[in-house]
């Protein structure tokens, strides 16, 4: 793991694997795919936003990848 790793959002992780943001939060849901969870300020309240390392993502697709 580099230090300054890239990060992913939910939706560029959907963009990269080609299914919808809603499979992504249920993987990261499921713990099939490690994820950070930064916090974001709303005007009311204080928001958890996932992000998931590049290596995260690579090593989910070696992991499930079919031969």
């Amino acid at each position: 793991m580099e230090p300054f790793e890239k990060m992913y959002s939910v939706k560029e992780v959907a963009g990269i694997l080609g299914w919808s943001s809603d499979t992504v939060r249920r993987l990261i849901y499921r713990k099939h795919l490690k994820a950070v969870f930064l916090p974001k300020t709303g005007k009311r309240r204080i928001y958890r936003v996932p992000r998931i390392r590049e290596s995260a993502v690579k090593r989910f697709l070696d992991s499930h990848t079919t031969e």
